[in-house]
């Protein structure tokens, strides 16, 4: 999360630099075999949660070496997934949820710092979002057997060493303490703030404005403005690519496949400029979300749309202010001496 980059604009992201990566659509495929069976005998109910888990599972980076791609794995099961149960606990209290979020958030900061785990942060405060989004400790009990098989099946997948590695994103080595802890907190009291409107508003989806925060806030300015501006433009052509899709699907099977496909294409341009955006993520999510009610798929789209785009929006303002003024007063202010 908290990386250097050379400046850039959202433009940037239009044209592609780097070979497709085919190997990565298989993966993609393979990870999503358990939907196709839960849609194949029937259970709709099931195509959500394992489309999540092995969608979230396949767009990670995949270490070089089997050690890593080990750890990677048991990371996500462990850490990933009792983050997830965290969520759905606390998401009944909304007082409870916010305080659970702000310290995640905070504590996903100094993760970030990690060669290795720094690049799955991201991937937990989605995690723990989804969480959130159950809205119930026993909806969550429920699908975490869910989540559970098809993280691990997604993981064997990875395991295979044929596969083309990609490297974790660079993590900066100029970044203290302070500098984790001060992002932390701007991540933490943005979701913390996404969330407490979500609740407010009556948001159908508690997880998906917090989501967006934790997408979009790092310790630098620059970096945040063009998430900010990724996140926006890959949610819009997203939910535009999901609707198109639903023009012409209308049964379960149909969207299902749909779905895996953005999947797939995702993966494909997952090294390239184009593939940061979120936009076939997006489209992905909304198509799942749409099988299990194809009627209500309409409404599913504007909500994604409309909670992004509140998340988007109070990330940037703990990006821009208060924070920036309140830890330059604080630097300035004398640490004192033993005379004192």
């Amino acid at each position: 999360m908290a990386t250097t980059t050379q400046d850039s604009s959202p433009l940037d992201l239009l044209r592609w630099t780097k070979p497709l990566m085919w190997d990565e659509g298989v993966r993609a495929f393979l990870c999503l075999i358990p939907m196709f069976i839960a849609s194949f005998t029937g259970h709709t109910n099931y195509v959500v949660t394992l489309g999540q888990g092995a969608f979230f599972y396949a767009a990670l980076f995949l270490p070089k070496r089997t050690g890593g791609r080990l750890i990677m794995a048991a990371l996500i099961l462990s850490v990933g997934l009792g983050l997830y149960l965290v969520g759905g606990v606390v998401a009944p209290n909304p007082w409870l949820a916010v305080f659970f979020t702000v310290i995640v958030c905070l504590s996903l900061s100094f993760l970030s710092g990690w060669k290795l785990g720094g690049p799955l942060a991201l991937t937990f405060v989605m995690i723990y979002t989804a969480g959130l989004n159950t809205g119930s400790p026993t909806k969550a009990s429920a699908n975490f057997v869910l989540f559970a098989l098809v993280l691990t099946w997604s993981a064997i997948v990875s395991l295979l060493p044929f596969w083309t590695p990609i490297p974790p994103p660079a993590v900066s080595t100029e970044l203290g303490n302070g500098e984790y802890a001060e992002q932390g907190f701007r991540m933490g009291i943005g979701s913390g703030i996404a969330l407490a409107v979500s609740y407010l508003a009556g948001f159908a989806k508690l997880g998906w404005a917090p989501s967006a925060v934790g997408n979009v806030v790092r310790y630098d300015p620059k970096m945040s403005k063009l998430r900010a501006w990724v996140r926006f433009a890959g949610t819009i052509g997203g939910a535009l690519l999901a609707t198109i899709a639903l023009v012409f699907f209308h049964s379960v099977t149909a969207v299902v496949w749909a779905g895996a496909f953005f999947a797939v294409v995702n993966g494909i341009f997952k090294k390239t400029k184009f593939g940061m955006m979120p936009l076939f993520y997006t489209a992905t999510i909304l198509l799942l979300y749409s099988a299990t009610n194809i009627a209500g798929s309409t409404e599913t789209t504007l909500q994604r749309v409309a909670y992004n785009i509140v998340g988007i929006t109070i990330g940037m303002l703990v990006v821009l202010y208060p924070f920036p003024v309140i830890m330059r007063r604080l630097r300035l202010m004398p640490t004192g001496t033993d005379a004192d």
